[in-house]
This record gives C-alpha cells, structure tokens and sequence, in this order.
C-alpha cells in the first residue's frame, strides 16, 4: 500500500474511471482508456449507455426531493464527480456519497461534499455492519424519510446484493425510497456476456441481470410507482438530453420499505 492506493492501482483499471473516460471525462488513466478501447469494441453503445445511465442520477434525485419531500439522500457507488452531480438540489439539506474506492472518495471529499451538509465515506458495500454504523450513514435523521441512490449492484454477487438490500431496508424509515440502476441482459446479450468476460479478465467482477432478476432483488420492498422497472432511457420520458438518445441497457427501479407502523 501506498499513499492509501493499492498497490499497482493506477496501472490496472478501474470501473470508476473507466466509465469516466466513456462518459468524456479527465480522471482517468492509460490502462482505463486502453481497456475501454476492447469494451468499446465488444459493445459499440457503451459510451452511449454510460451517459444516459449518469444522467440519470440527477433526475432521480429531482424525483426524491421534488414529488417525495426526500430533503437527505445517501449516494452509494458515488463514481467520479462530473457535471451532473456536483450541483445537488437546494432542497437536499443531507448528502452522504459513499464509495469502497480510496480516490473515489478523496474526489468526492474534495469535489462533492464541500457543500454545506454534505459527507463522504470509503466502505465496502459488503461491510454491511460497517457501513450502517459509519457517521455519513449514521448521521441523517432516521425519524424522516432518506433517499438512497445505488448504482452499484450490477458490480456485486447475489449474496452481497440481498444483504446490502436486507440491511437497508431494515434500516430506513417509512417513506423512504431506494433507486437502483442495474445493466440488463434483456438487451444486447452477447455484448453483454464479452464485456462480463472482459471485466473478468481484468479482475473485475460485472453481473448485469435480467430483468426479472432484477425485479426480484428488492422482492420484499413495496414499489412506490405501478410502472415497475422501466430502462433509465425511458423512465419519465427524459428530455433529449443527448443527440442520440440511445438505448440505456439498464433498469431503473423505486422500491420504499413500506409502512413502519403497521
């Protein structure tokens, strides 16, 4: 270990800033644009689908604040700070962005929670304990709904995915709401089998799901929406944010923990 990195950490990439290369950004590596260019080739819509999926975020969070009166929100698998998500929302008066990657979370300490009522924390989603207990997560009042952005299930296995969701559905209040985006592979399956392929080569472990498996994940939530799960490319009929507006090849899903006092 050095300086708190892995050792050979910037020589191998990393999900974070591949996808930040893929999305136009500078936090990113050789080794990070190097393997992007076999992503990239295995799946021609990738940069596409990575920035309909970043988009996103910023217009859940307008969901949470504005029709659920969600005012502090916890931003699991925060990634690397980028246009869309260093202005959060006046009504946020919480933001906690959590991320197991050291310079992730440095980023987000420098970038993103320098903000009035804004924290970072580095944990590892399989630590449940740990991160349920760790002062970002710990700090929002519990006695009124928090949001939770998570976008980093497609990264984890099955065991790890049903305790994180177990756990957190334990642990927030009524009227809280959970967004999950998740990769498919109701769509372009042979891509997505090379990419997994290609992660996996890299020592990186990707689990994009079908649908109904997806669906199942939060099995024991009440879905807030009669939609269900719908692709990120077509939840609420978003604005042509992009010029091409391309397939997303991922869900997004709302689940609540239901009602606490019945």
């Amino acid at each position: 270990m050095t300086s708190g990195f892995p050792d050979g950490y910037f020589k191998r990439p990393t999900v974070a800033r591949v996808q930040d290369h893929l999305d136009g950004g500078t936090d990113n590596y050789l080794p990070d644009r190097d393997f992007a260019r076999n992503l990239i080739a295995a799946a021609p819509w990738l940069a596409a689908s990575v920035r309909v999926n970043r988009a996103h975020g910023p217009r859940v969070l307008n969901c949470l604040t504005l029709e659920y009166g969600i005012d502090q929100v916890i931003d699991l698998g925060c990634g690397l700070p980028h246009d869309d998500n260093r202005n959060v929302p006046d009504e946020v008066r919480r933001m906690g962005y959590v991320d197991a990657s050291p310079r992730i979370e440095a980023h987000a300490r420098m970038v993103l929670a320098e903000r009035h009522g804004t924290a970072s924390l580095r944990t590892d989603l399989e630590d449940t304990p740990a991160l349920m207990a760790a002062g970002p997560i710990a700090r929002p009042d519990r006695g009124r709904p928090i949001g939770v952005l998570h976008d980093v299930l497609p990264w984890t296995g099955d065991e790890t995915a049903h305790t994180a969701l177990s756990a957190l559905r334990s642990w927030l209040p009524s009227g809280s709401v959970l967004s999950i985006i998740h990769a498919t592979t109701d769509t372009a399956p042979e891509a997505m089998t090379s990419l997994t392929r290609l992660y996996a080569r890299a020592g990186i472990g990707f689990r994009p799901r079908p649908g109904q498996q997806i669906r199942d994940l939060p099995r024991s939530w009440t879905p807030p929406e009669a939609d269900g799960s719908v692709t990120t490319a077509s939840w609420r009929h978003p604005p042509r944010l992009h010029p091409h507006w391309a397939p997303s090849h991922a869900y997004a899903i709302l689940a609540s923990p239901g009602d606490r006092t019945s």
